[in-house]
């Protein structure tokens, strides 16, 4: 009787706990409706089933990520949130790394190491990538066969062939990444090519008065003060009609390209960005690597369950389901996984392309940890006027940038020091 009674008991604590089963509340910068819709379907058959944990996204457009710093400021955050090294260092978020430990580092492991390293700063980890971007190049190869042209290699081989391809009305030439479209990133491009960066490792030291940024920046200034590459184009239409041989754009265009412009297919190619020779005989073909993550913040009350909910999302078979959700209901778009084995595995993307993706990520470089990084990219894109518009001097502009960087990075360190000194201490804990 004892025992029938204790089993009852036991059935029904089982039966409570799972109808009081979890709710786990995610923002995340950057889905759209769309996306958010095939993520909440995904997780309902996939996870809720199985767990009984709920989870509610909200999707935060690109312009609205205050309000999650507001929600943390207000000890109102959700359970997991689209943030990085800045609120973590404030100590408004869980270090993943020293919180789970070997789960963290075997998740890590399977995505790509040139997304993961933007989130390594003093040796903590207080998020992990969700996405990639990050930039890529298409090519005319039947405009290009026809002049008796190959795909370029470096941009050395780009000067060569641009006059060929311009008298005969074609061009090579970034859309994002141009002088009138996110110049930064086309500077970021060059300078990294070269061993450069836009800042020194430790996130308050400008790197644009190093050798190696100096040059970059030279070259991608000289792209238009020199060589005249239009300033900016308007990317799929051109490249369409074949008045680009070559578009620099995000890895998006390529689904818009196979969505879109079903009238080429055959006569165009996905490949690395031109690259830049260095000095040891190597060319690297890199651009930058960005993307949103995923963050605890500390002030939530369900930890592990927001952690099992990460792993799960992040595994290689879920982003791969997803992506191709992705792909499949909302004709034109991409999401690249940073697992590198969903990439290789989606449904709805050709094998090359993938390839090209890869080979691109593994050839480019995070942008640095850095605080208020907006304010900083600004003294960048305002050097690239100054030499584009006015004629100024390259390198005295890139000194001038670093200069500027700096002085905003001086305060910063004074403003900071607090939370550096309680990360030092809690290392040695």
């Amino acid at each position: 009787m004892k025992k029938r009674l204790w089993l009852g008991i036991l059935v029904a604590f089982v039966l409570s706990a799972f109808s009081i089963a979890k709710t786990l509340d995610v923002w995340i910068v950057g889905w759209t409706n769309e996306m958010t819709k095939i993520a909440e379907d995904l997780i309902a058959t996939e996870y809720t089933s199985k767990t009984g944990v709920k989870v509610n996204i909200t999707p935060i457009g690109w312009a609205d990520g205050n309000k999650i710093t507001l929600a943390i400021i207000s000890n109102d955050a959700p359970d997991i949130v689209s943030a990085g090294v800045e609120l973590g260092i404030r100590g408004s978020l869980i270090d993943l790394r020293k919180t789970f430990g070997n789960e963290f580092e075997e998740l890590e492991s399977t995505l790509f190491p040139a997304i993961t390293k933007q989130l390594h700063f003093e040796g903590t980890r207080f998020a992990i990538p969700q996405n990639i971007s990050v930039m890529n190049a298409a090519y005319r190869t039947d405009i290009l066969a026809e002049m008796g042209l190959e795909i370029p290699v470096t941009w050395n081989e780009v000067y060569l062939i641009r006059p060929k391809l311009n008298a005969n009305g074609r061009e090579m030439a970034f859309h994002y990444g141009s002088p009138d479209y996110s110049s930064i990133w086309g500077a970021y491009t060059l300078i990294t090519q070269h061993g450069g960066n836009f800042y020194k490792t430790d996130g308050f030291t400008s790197a644009m008065d190093e050798p190696e940024s100096i040059r970059g920046f030279t070259e991608y200034v000289e792209l238009y003060t020199k060589h005249k590459m239009p300033l900016s184009v308007t990317g799929i239409t051109q490249f369409r009609s074949g008045e680009l041989a070559m578009m620099i754009d995000g890895y998006w265009m390529y689904t818009n390209l196979l969505q879109s412009a079903p009238e080429i297919a055959g006569k165009w190619e996905a490949g690395l960005i031109p690259g830049t020779k260095r000095l040891d005989g190597t060319v690297n073909h890199g651009t930058f690597t960005g993307g949103t993550h995923f963050a605890i913040p500390t002030t939530t009350k369900n930890k592990q369950q927001a952690w099992d909910f990460i792993k799960w999302f992040l595994s290689s078979e879920i982003q791969r389901k997803y992506v191709d959700l992705i792909i499949n209901r909302i004709p034109g778009s991409l999401m690249v996984p940073t697992s590198m084995a969903a990439l290789y595995n989606l449904e709805g993307l050709p094998g090359n392309i993938a390839q090209v993706i890869h080979a691109q990520v593994d050839e480019s470089v995070p942008v640095p940890y850095a605080p208020t990084q907006s304010v900083l990219h600004r003294f960048v894109a305002f050097a690239i006027q100054s030499c584009i518009q006015l004629g100024s001097d390259p390198e005295a502009e890139a000194k001038n940038a670093a200069i500027e960087m700096n002085k905003e990075m001086d305060r910063r360190k004074i403003e900071y020091k607090r939370f550096l000194d309680q990360l030092a201490k809690e290392s040695t804990i």
